[in-house]
Protein backbone atom coordinates (compact mmCIF):
# COMPACT_ATOMS: atom_id res chain seq x y z
CA UNK A 1 0.00 0.00 0.00
CA UNK A 2 2.85 2.81 0.10
CA UNK A 3 4.12 2.19 -3.20
CA UNK A 4 1.15 3.14 -4.71
CA UNK A 5 1.20 6.26 -2.17
CA UNK A 6 4.64 6.89 -3.34
CA UNK A 7 3.68 7.41 -6.83
CA UNK A 8 1.17 9.26 -6.69
CA UNK A 9 3.31 11.86 -4.72
CA UNK A 10 6.00 11.45 -6.95
CA UNK A 11 3.58 12.44 -10.25
CA UNK A 12 2.16 15.27 -8.38
CA UNK A 13 5.96 16.70 -7.83
CA UNK A 14 6.71 15.96 -11.25
CA UNK A 15 3.93 17.92 -12.67
CA UNK A 16 4.05 21.03 -10.26
CA UNK A 17 7.71 21.43 -11.43
CA UNK A 18 6.61 21.05 -15.18
CA UNK A 19 4.25 23.60 -14.64
CA UNK A 20 6.88 25.71 -12.93
CA UNK A 21 8.57 27.16 -16.75
CA UNK A 22 4.38 28.04 -17.64
CA UNK A 23 4.18 29.95 -14.79
CA UNK A 24 6.83 32.68 -16.25
CA UNK A 25 4.96 33.54 -19.71
CA UNK A 26 3.86 37.43 -20.14
CA UNK A 27 2.98 40.23 -22.67
CA UNK A 28 5.64 42.91 -21.20
CA UNK A 29 8.37 43.64 -23.70
CA UNK A 30 11.51 45.44 -23.44
CA UNK A 31 12.75 48.72 -25.60
CA UNK A 32 16.61 48.49 -26.20
CA UNK A 33 19.67 50.15 -28.07
CA UNK A 34 22.84 52.09 -28.72
CA UNK A 35 23.14 55.88 -28.03
CA UNK A 36 26.36 57.17 -30.05
CA UNK A 37 27.62 60.34 -31.12
CA UNK A 38 27.56 61.62 -34.85
CA UNK A 39 30.65 60.02 -35.11
CA UNK A 40 29.58 56.71 -33.99
CA UNK A 41 31.24 56.78 -30.67
CA UNK A 42 29.35 55.78 -27.78
CA UNK A 43 27.64 57.86 -25.10
CA UNK A 44 27.79 56.23 -21.65
CA UNK A 45 26.32 57.34 -18.64
CA UNK A 46 23.34 59.03 -20.70
CA UNK A 47 20.31 59.18 -18.92
CA UNK A 48 17.14 57.21 -21.38
CA UNK A 49 13.98 57.25 -20.91
CA UNK A 50 10.44 55.73 -22.20
CA UNK A 51 7.14 56.74 -21.52
CA UNK A 52 3.89 55.46 -23.11
CA UNK A 53 0.80 57.24 -23.32
CA UNK A 54 -1.14 56.43 -19.91
CA UNK A 55 2.00 58.74 -18.41
CA UNK A 56 4.17 55.06 -17.23
CA UNK A 57 7.64 56.23 -17.20
CA UNK A 58 10.91 54.15 -17.04
CA UNK A 59 14.62 55.75 -16.67
CA UNK A 60 17.52 54.15 -17.48
CA UNK A 61 21.41 54.76 -17.65
CA UNK A 62 23.59 53.71 -20.57
CA UNK A 63 26.17 51.27 -19.82
CA UNK A 64 30.46 52.04 -21.07
CA UNK A 65 29.42 51.08 -24.76
CA UNK A 66 26.29 52.86 -25.06
CA UNK A 67 23.69 50.14 -24.87
CA UNK A 68 20.65 50.64 -22.46
CA UNK A 69 17.42 48.35 -21.63
CA UNK A 70 14.29 49.02 -20.19
CA UNK A 71 12.48 45.93 -19.46
CA UNK A 72 9.03 44.83 -18.39
CA UNK A 73 7.21 47.17 -20.31
CA UNK A 74 3.02 46.74 -21.10
CA UNK A 75 2.61 47.20 -25.01
CA UNK A 76 1.60 49.99 -26.58
CA UNK A 77 2.98 53.34 -27.94
CA UNK A 78 6.08 55.02 -26.42
CA UNK A 79 8.15 58.36 -26.68
CA UNK A 80 12.13 57.33 -25.75
CA UNK A 81 14.15 60.47 -24.70
CA UNK A 82 18.17 60.53 -24.68
CA UNK A 83 19.96 62.99 -22.62
CA UNK A 84 23.32 64.06 -22.18
CA UNK A 85 25.56 66.90 -21.00
CA UNK A 86 27.61 68.56 -24.14
CA UNK A 87 24.64 67.20 -26.10
CA UNK A 88 21.16 68.01 -27.80
CA UNK A 89 18.06 66.19 -26.54
CA UNK A 90 16.73 62.71 -28.41
CA UNK A 91 13.63 62.31 -28.82
CA UNK A 92 11.68 59.30 -30.50
CA UNK A 93 7.80 59.48 -30.55
CA UNK A 94 5.41 57.30 -31.50
CA UNK A 95 7.58 53.62 -31.28
CA UNK A 96 5.02 50.74 -31.20
CA UNK A 97 6.03 48.13 -28.81
CA UNK A 98 4.17 44.83 -29.28
CA UNK A 99 3.47 42.34 -26.52
CA UNK A 100 6.41 39.96 -25.76
CA UNK A 101 8.59 42.33 -28.47
CA UNK A 102 12.25 43.53 -28.44
CA UNK A 103 12.29 46.95 -29.96
CA UNK A 104 15.36 48.16 -30.63
CA UNK A 105 15.23 51.94 -30.25
CA UNK A 106 19.10 53.40 -31.63
CA UNK A 107 19.83 57.23 -30.90
CA UNK A 108 22.25 59.39 -32.37
CA UNK A 109 22.89 62.58 -29.99
CA UNK A 110 24.01 66.07 -31.72
CA UNK A 111 26.88 67.78 -30.31
CA UNK A 112 24.88 70.88 -28.94
CA UNK A 113 23.02 73.14 -25.96
CA UNK A 114 20.75 70.09 -23.99
CA UNK A 115 17.95 72.80 -24.64
CA UNK A 116 17.57 71.93 -28.28
CA UNK A 117 15.35 69.06 -28.90
CA UNK A 118 16.05 66.73 -31.99
CA UNK A 119 12.44 65.25 -32.85
CA UNK A 120 12.11 62.07 -34.31
CA UNK A 121 8.33 60.67 -34.85
CA UNK A 122 7.75 57.54 -36.04
CA UNK A 123 4.28 57.15 -37.93
CA UNK A 124 3.00 53.76 -38.57
CA UNK A 125 0.62 53.09 -41.93
CA UNK A 126 -3.01 53.78 -41.27
CA UNK A 127 -5.16 50.37 -41.71
CA UNK A 128 -8.79 50.09 -43.39
CA UNK A 129 -9.84 47.30 -40.72
CA UNK A 130 -13.60 47.79 -41.49
CA UNK A 131 -14.16 45.25 -43.98
CA UNK A 132 -12.02 43.40 -46.20
CA UNK A 133 -12.57 44.64 -49.54
CA UNK A 134 -9.59 46.54 -51.95
CA UNK A 135 -10.46 49.90 -53.65
CA UNK A 136 -8.47 52.54 -55.14
CA UNK A 137 -10.11 55.20 -56.99
CA UNK A 138 -9.25 55.95 -60.37
CA UNK A 139 -9.03 59.33 -62.17
CA UNK A 140 -10.57 60.15 -65.31
CA UNK A 141 -7.17 61.22 -66.58
CA UNK A 142 -6.14 58.14 -65.78
CA UNK A 143 -8.77 56.42 -67.61
CA UNK A 144 -8.12 58.44 -70.61
CA UNK A 145 -4.74 57.99 -70.81
CA UNK A 146 -4.65 54.21 -70.63
CA UNK A 147 -3.60 52.27 -73.35
CA UNK A 148 -6.70 49.83 -74.32
CA UNK A 149 -5.75 47.30 -77.40
CA UNK A 150 -8.58 46.99 -79.37
CA UNK A 151 -10.88 49.17 -77.47
CA UNK A 152 -11.29 46.57 -74.55
CA UNK A 153 -13.17 48.30 -71.68
CA UNK A 154 -12.04 45.28 -69.67
CA UNK A 155 -8.58 46.18 -69.59
CA UNK A 156 -9.26 48.91 -67.11
CA UNK A 157 -9.87 46.21 -64.64
CA UNK A 158 -5.73 46.36 -64.46
CA UNK A 159 -6.35 49.86 -62.64
CA UNK A 160 -7.95 48.63 -59.55
CA UNK A 161 -5.68 46.75 -56.37
CA UNK A 162 -4.76 43.00 -56.70
CA UNK A 163 -5.06 42.87 -60.43
CA UNK A 164 -2.60 41.79 -62.67
CA UNK A 165 -2.14 41.54 -66.34
CA UNK A 166 -0.97 39.18 -68.42
CA UNK A 167 1.69 39.61 -71.20
CA UNK A 168 1.12 39.73 -74.98
CA UNK A 169 1.84 36.55 -75.65
CA UNK A 170 -1.98 35.58 -74.30
CA UNK A 171 -3.66 38.62 -75.88
CA UNK A 172 -7.42 38.10 -76.81
CA UNK A 173 -9.71 41.27 -77.79
CA UNK A 174 -12.72 39.13 -76.99
CA UNK A 175 -14.89 41.21 -74.43
CA UNK A 176 -14.34 37.70 -72.77
CA UNK A 177 -10.92 38.14 -71.94
CA UNK A 178 -9.53 39.94 -68.91
CA UNK A 179 -6.61 40.05 -66.50
CA UNK A 180 -4.58 37.41 -66.02
CA UNK A 181 -4.94 37.02 -62.37
CA UNK A 182 -7.39 38.99 -59.72
CA UNK A 183 -6.38 38.83 -56.05
CA UNK A 184 -4.00 35.68 -56.99
CA UNK A 185 -7.01 33.47 -58.90
CA UNK A 186 -6.54 32.20 -62.56
CA UNK A 187 -7.10 33.13 -65.65
CA UNK A 188 -9.61 30.42 -66.49
CA UNK A 189 -11.33 31.35 -63.09
CA UNK A 190 -12.49 34.64 -63.97
CA UNK A 191 -15.61 35.23 -65.47
CA UNK A 192 -16.29 39.01 -67.05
Amino acid sequence: MKIPCGKVVLAVVISLAASGPLLAQSDFGAISGYVNDPTGAAIPNAQIAVRNQSGLVRQATTNQVGFYSVTNLPPGFYTMTAESPGFEKYESKQNKLDPTAQLELDATLKVGASTQTVEVTAAAAVLQTESASVQKLVTRQQMDSLELNGRNPVILSLLSPGVRGGNLASLNFAFSSGPSNINGSRTPENLI
